[in-house]
């Protein structure tokens, strides 16, 4: 099967992330089909009616890529419903200023009761990638797709400098991971990731962490903090009378992940070993002068988002080891 991404041409720059985040979770670079790219063209000399038409045995998964140019393009329509002829599975992705009450989207070709997401949407990317999991050979290593995904929100940031207000949709997958707040309104979180692919970086210069990491110096319980904090984006984490509240978020995390309570039993251990390796710093204190709050340093958190391959999969075989399943 291939991915066809259906978009305007006008969207080439979201869609080419699209095709990045896909090829950096697995999905093979034959696998796709975006034409606002030669490397994933269709082949020279054919139209992309004539191409879809020759595809109707082998029923791609569409991307729509949906935005207000999309609709108002005669050519995009038409590929719509040519592609809507030979699809066997379709998403639909709407780019973050598209308006899903437009006339041209509730009388269009595509049933407007149909699940669908925000490309900028983190969780409904994460159901989204899993679901191609039946049709494509998408990674096991949950870090290297966490990663990937953050990376890509970083991208859709740079080309969508303000993000829409995205409505909430029929979610793709039912787990999902809802973290309780300290203050009243949760604050939102721009996360600055360096364009380093990972497979060519190297670990020197890496901080204490990491480079114990490297060495199988950790424990277990370390290593799952790292991981915890790279796919829940809380580079801010409770200390002291708010260390309560980080466990309870961390026991969510491990019933999503079908892990054992490794980390939320050991959490306070964990956090003052990160501590005395430079790891954090505190970043707010309670009136009587207490910490109540540690933020990750800003190069260990350049660190998290941007590691080696060879690290992702040290975390991950510590990520499959604390899994409920492989519990003696």
């Amino acid at each position: 099967m291939k991915i066809f991404i259906s978009h305007s041409s006008k969207n080439k720059n979201l869609g080419n992330a699209l095709v990045s985040l896909l090829t950096g979770v697995g999905v093979k670079d034959d696998e796709i089909i975006f034409t606002s790219n030669d490397a994933y063209g269709i082949p020279i000399g054919q139209s992309i009616f004539n191409w879809l038409k020759s595809r109707i045995s082998e029923k791609p998964h569409v991307l729509y890529l949906l935005s207000p140019e999309y609709y108002q393009s005669v050519a995009c329509l038409n590929e719509m419903g040519a592609a809507w002829v030979v699809e066997n599975k379709h998403t639909m992705i709407f780019t973050p200023e598209f308006n899903l009450s437009s006339p041209e989207f509730l009388n269009g070709a595509k049933d407007p009761r149909e699940i669908g997401f925000y490309i900028d949407n983190h969780d409904k990317l994460i159901a989204f990638i899993e679901s191609l999991r039946s049709d494509f050979s998408i990674s096991s290593n949950h870090v290297l797709i966490s990663q990937k995904i953050r990376l890509f929100l970083e991208n859709i940031r740079d080309i969508n400098p303000i993000i829409a207000s995205s409505p909430e949709l029929t979610p793709l997958v039912s787990k999902t991971v809802s973290f309780k707040e300290s203050e009243p309104e949760a604050q939102q979180l721009k996360i600055q990731v360096k364009p380093v692919t990972s497979s060519s970086q190297s670990n020197s210069g890496n901080s204490r962490l990491l480079t114990d990491l490297e060495n199988n110096k950790l424990k277990d319980e370390d290593v799952l903090l790292i991981h915890y904090i790279i796919e829940t984006g809380r580079f801010k984490l409770g200390t002291g009378w708010r260390s309560s509240q980080e466990v309870e978020n961390i026991k969510i995390w491990e019933e999503v992940q079908e892990l054992n309570g490794s980390l939320s039993t050991n959490y306070d251990n964990a956090l003052r070993r990160f501590e005395m390796k430079n790891v954090t710093e505190v970043s707010e204190f309670t009136g009587g002068g207490n910490p109540r709050e540690v933020s990750i340093k800003e190069d260990v958190k350049d660190e998290l988002l941007n590691m080696s391959d060879e690290l992702l999969s040290k975390i991950d075989v510590v990520f499959q080891r604390n899994k409920k399943t492989n519990a003696w």
